[in-house]
């Protein structure tokens, strides 16, 4: 056994200098710096050395300076990185926390938000929907064009498309910056979308409902990746002939399905006692499954609201409501407010429901507080007027986003104080220059047709405009046109 006595301890171990003779040129740090490029990578591994005998790396030591200098203080000294710069993170297993740290979650402000990158689209075909993936490469994103799914990496340098067998996307979710799934109404299955990066994409897999392999795909959810759980994909399907819906989870790792959850059957003309989920939002706070779907009839429109303990029941949810008056254009869930947020399509008013007071199926008690103009949203229901139908509306992190019509409003939490104590109210803000039409071009602003948040970005798809918006608050925000 090797003798330990005169090795020094972990503390003396992690300031000690370390030496790099990196392509003929001279560089020191310490082992605590090199550590934090995480243990897959060769340069944790380095411990303290001499001047006189120092490690060596064959490497370009200008690219060497810039991944030292990150490394110290955690930031790139002029983002975006080069190609180069990121050939060389890559060799050194750096460009995951690299590419992350461009646009970090907590740097996001959505009062600071601005326009910095135009992502022109190839084609004539403007996009349908756009997704950013979650951390640790938070800033990459997707857009779906057509039946074209095209991929940015996180610094929006470079992109990657694939053509799938569906002729216009509806729905998507970015899993990871190598794989994004796709999927459209009246097309069969969940396409896999694969872009491994040293390899050319495909799009050559499918996901279907195990009873109905026609059947198409209404919305899609991905869980959060952890150490003790897999990746689980929720889609909602519905069948060719729309008299059977249900949610079906798919293990991500295995590709295989799971659970079903909450099976629907339409019986004769009712169609309205099994209107199928078109938006999926998964909790990962509550462990909750969120599932809603709404139906436009002669009667008006009809919506249902789920929210399901998949480990508890698959076939009864822990709450439900069925909306009818100023039924629900869009509905949202928050996990760090621990509510539910809804836009009103008769009303266009924002109303929230507290997670933590939510029991029973919903229909004894309204469980909604309108946090806009209360009187306005009772007088524009009265009026069957429809002022939210074209309304979307998403969280992100503590706050709460309204896309209306071209514009954006941002709701948050603050603390009022008074005499009877503290208590906290939402209060509504707008995105960018507000509920302006017009740009600085004098041209009229088109209507959002989709939109992602990721990292410190927010990603936006108009209609019409083959290009996608992104919007950064972050203070290494990328400037300038792709």
């Amino acid at each position: 056994m090797a003798s330990t006595e005169n090795s020094p301890s972990p503390s003396m171990a992690s300031t000690s200098v370390v030496t790099l003779n990196v392509g003929g040129e001279l560089f020191q740090t310490t082992a605590a710096t090199l550590s934090r490029a995480g243990a897959s990578s060769p340069l944790a591994s380095l411990g303290p050395s001499p001047a006189d005998a120092p490690h060596f790396l064959d490497r370009d030591p200008r690219l060497f300076a810039g991944i030292l200098s990150f490394l110290r203080s955690g930031r790139l000294a002029s983002p975006p990185p080069s190609a180069a710069l990121l050939a060389e993170a890559r060799h050194f297993s750096l460009d995951g926390l690299l590419l992350a740290s461009l646009s970090p979650a907590s740097t996001f402000s959505p009062l600071s938000l601005r326009p910095t990158a135009l992502l022109p689209l190839t084609g004539r075909v403007a996009p349908s929907a756009v997704a950013i993936s979650p951390s640790p490469h938070a800033a990459s994103l997707v857009a779906a064009h057509g039946g074209v799914v095209t991929s940015f990496d996180a610094v929006l340098a470079s992109r990657t498309s694939v053509l799938t067998p569906l002729p216009t996307i509806d729905s998507l979710v970015a899993v990871s910056p190598a794989l994004a799934l796709a999927g459209a109404r009246d097309f069969p299955g969940v396409q896999l979308c694969r872009f491994p990066g040293d390899a050319p994409a495909t799009a050559s897999e499918a996901l279907y409902w195990p009873d109905s392999p026609s059947s198409s795909v209404l919305s899609m959810a991905a869980t959060a990746a952890s150490e003790t759980a897999s990746q689980w994909l929720f889609a909602s399907f519905e069948s060719a002939r729309r008299n059977s819906s249900a949610v079906v989870a798919f293990d991500l790792n295995s590709l295989s399905p799971v659970l079903e959850i909450g099976r629907k059957e339409v019986f004769g003309a009712d169609v309205e006692a099994a209107i199928p989920p078109t938006k999926l939002s998964w909790l990962a706070g509550h462990n909750l499954l969120l599932a809603a779907g709404s139906h436009s009839g002669p009667a008006g429109m009809v919506g249902d609201i789920r929210l399901w303990d998949v480990r508890a029941s698959s076939t009864v949810p822990v709450w439900e409501v069925r909306e009818k008056e100023d039924c629900f254009a869009d509905v949202a869930a928050s996990d760090s407010l621990s509510a539910l947020f809804k836009v009103g399509a008769a009303s266009g008013e924002v109303f929230m429901a507290d997670l933590r007071r939510l029991s029973g199926d919903g229909t004894s008690v309204d469980p909604w507080v309108c946090i806009g103009d209360r009187q306005r949203a009772g007088a524009v229901t009265a009026s069957r007027r429809k002022d939210g139908n074209n309304c979307r509306i998403e969280c992100y992190r503590n706050w709460v986003f309204v896309a209306r019509d071209a514009y954006v409003e941002v709701w948050t939490q603050v603390e009022i104080t008074s005499e009877a104590g503290e208590k906290k109210a939402m209060r509504k803000n707008w995105v960018g220059n507000g509920p302006s039409m017009v740009t600085a071009d004098g041209e009229e602003k088109a209507k959002i047709v989709s939109w992602a948040f990721g990292g410190s970005r927010m990603a936006l798809a108009r209609v019409d405009h083959r290009s996608i918006e992104v919007w950064d608050s972050a203070s290494g925000a990328i400037s300038g046109n792709l």
